[in-house]
């Protein structure tokens, strides 16, 4: 089978890391190829087998939507594929109507949640032209419950994208976070440090650590509006994210919204004893709340401050939670998620 898979970049982000992973598994069968936008960084690793198809290159049309539905209509005539992959809603917007004609079988990728609050276009997208896709594949069975005009919707968790590590390592008294500072609102930053500064004066050997971009100042100035310079530092990305988190002790998610988190898999999967908003959506189909890890209300920084004392001071409870959080995550391993997008893509393809 000849697949073609659309993504605007593949490097630094959730949604590209998912890409990847499927490509990968589906070049092992299938003939593969991916178009892409941006391939000016370094992306995740891609078989050499997979032919990547830069859009970027060639002259330019405006206005700049135009011009990606012209490309993308191009690419599938050249490629003429028996199925079109398209992920995330920024580039699905493109795809649907360059293949309106085309009539070739498509699967549409969300990784954002869609109930959160969406700009006209995003809701347009969602409402209308997803309807004109074979399948659209949402990230949660909360957005799938939640998508009832969509009658061509399934929903597939998000892989884990390594392997499982025991939680009896020695680890720091690091709490790490993960997520660019630009995204420092969705990513909740702002109220991570407000719970941090409630509790670190108590516990002047901890530190929290950001894992990610160091692009926005906001959350620098936050720190230092609550002089927390001392306990704080920003460790910057990492394309070892699995061995970063081997030295961790607690992984915090912050967020006022997810799509499906692959932070909080990677970190439950490496032996951090985890805390997570109870945001929409992700965090509450992956963790069991006590058992695997804690769920704080949703947004409010008092009870995530508490949670996060609870196993700063309590190494038996970061050692429980972290051992259940290993053995909870391999429900998520890619051998069954990928299992599940094999069974989606023959049935879309036999519709």
């Amino acid at each position: 089978m000849k697949i073609l898979v659309f993504i605007s970049k593949l490097h630094n982000g959730g949604g590209e890391r998912v890409a990847s992973i499927l490509l990968n598994h589906l070049c092992k069968k299938h003939d593969v190829g991916v178009a892409v936008f941006n391939t000016n960084e370094k992306s995740y690793p891609i078989d050499d087998k997979i032919k990547i198809t830069d859009l970027s290159q060639g002259k330019k049309i405006r206005p700049y939507q135009l011009d990606r539905i012209v490309k993308c209509r191009k690419t599938i005539k050249s490629v003429n594929p028996d199925l079109i992959i398209s992920f995330l809603v920024g580039l699905n917007r493109f795809v649907v109507p360059a293949n309106f004609l085309m009539r070739k079988k498509l699967i549409l990728s969300e990784q954002t949640s869609i109930q959160a609050k969406q700009p006209l276009w995003e809701w347009l997208t969602r409402h209308i032209l997803y309807r004109l896709a074979s399948k659209v594949v949402l990230v949660s069975e909360s957005d799938y419950n939640y998508a009832k005009w969509l009658k061509n919707r399934t929903f597939i968790y998000n892989p884990l994208s390594c392997s499982t590590t025991p939680s009896n390592l020695e680890r720091e008294k690091n709490i790490a976070a993960i997520g660019s500072q630009q995204r420092w609102h969705v990513k909740g930053f702002d109220m991570l440090i407000q719970a941090w500064a409630k509790i670190a004066p108590q516990h002047p050997d901890w530190r929290l650590q950001f894992i990610g971009s160091n692009d926005d100042s906001k959350i620098i100035g936050m720190v230092k509006a609550f002089k927390l310079e001392n306990q704080v530092d920003f460790l910057g990305w990492t394309d070892e994210i699995d061995k970063t988190l081997q030295t961790k002790s607690i992984y915090v998610l912050s967020s006022r919204r997810e799509g499906f988190p692959c932070s909080l898999l990677e970190a439950m999967s490496q032996g951090c004893a985890c805390v997570a908003f109870d945001c929409k959506t992700g965090p509450n189909e992956i963790i069991t709340d006590g058992k695997s890890g804690l769920l704080a209300r949703n947004g409010d920084v008092d009870d995530l401050a508490a949670k996060l004392k609870l196993l700063i001071e309590d190494k038996n409870q970061r050692q429980r939670l972290a051992t259940a959080a290993t053995e909870e995550v391999r429900r998520f391993e890619k051998e069954k998620i990928m299992q599940q997008w094999d069974e989606l893509i023959q049935l879309t393809v036999g519709l």
